[in-house]
């Protein structure tokens, strides 16, 4: 395991040079947010921080139901069984095994590996919402309820909505050197509407699923949204 800190967010990678997953300790005055649960060893360096900051867990939020982001949930709840963990209303769909479109969504299939035990969900949450501090941004594409998670310092927690391992690419745009969440995404042209709502954003930060934080993103979200948009329009003329 590998922590990065960028302020009072830290960034826990597992396997950081093969294969990174990233789980997100977001630390408040009075407590901790975990924001995704992928691997069961986040849960000791979670203890650790809990340890260092003497701060409880407050609440683990998920950025979508996606396999890599959500496995560690069991080992989670053995040791933290008072913490309540949430996902969005409409993935917590793909977990009851509902992948079933709504008619305002793009056709196609839904991708990605999911659990195939069930995750103990506490609550769910909408687009808009408020939890503690933290605003919840709906920013589907990758999965049909993939959320972004944006703090009052200007992070943006984006979950697979973007990726920044070997370069900055929208959910989707394959990245030949890591392309696994262009594998692993429900629907190009969702996900690059759902980028350019995260590039109006006033960003300090941006932390993603799969790769290093990226401060001061604004140039470099811009020419990933630039160059994606490209490709779709390019594969549809």
């Amino acid at each position: 395991m590998k922590q990065s800190i960028f302020k009072n967010l830290r960034q826990i990678t597992f396997m950081p040079i093969i294969f990174p997953v990233n789980c997100y300790v977001y630390e408040t005055k009075n407590s901790l947010i975990v924001i995704d649960m992928g691997m069961k060893g986040f849960v000791k360096e979670i203890e650790e921080i809990k340890r260092a900051t003497n701060k409880p867990v407050e609440m683990l939020l998920l950025t979508h139901a996606h396999g890599d982001h959500i496995d560690g949930i069991p080992q989670f709840k053995k040791s933290f069984p008072e913490v309540p963990i949430g996902i969005s209303k409409r993935d917590y769909r793909l977990l009851k095994g509902d992948f079933s479109l709504d008619t305002n969504e793009m056709p196609g299939e839904i991708k990605g590996g999911y659990p195939k035990v069930e995750m103990p969900i506490d609550f769910t949450f909408d687009d808009g919402e408020q939890l503690a501090d933290i605003l919840v941004i709906a920013t589907p594409g990758h999965t049909p309820g993939s959320v972004t998670f944006l703090t009052p310092e200007g992070f943006a927690i984006a979950g697979d909505a973007f990726q920044s391992r070997g370069r900055l690419a929208v959910s989707g745009d394959r990245v030949n050197s890591f392309p696994f969440p262009a594998f692993a995404t429900w629907s190009k042209e969702t996900a690059l509407n759902s980028a350019k709502k995260i590039q109006h954003l006033d960003l300090q930060l941006l932390a993603v699923g799969h790769g290093d934080m990226l401060e001061n993103p604004d140039k470099a979200i811009e020419q990933a949204v630039k160059e994606f948009e490209v490709k779709i329009n390019g594969k549809k003329n």
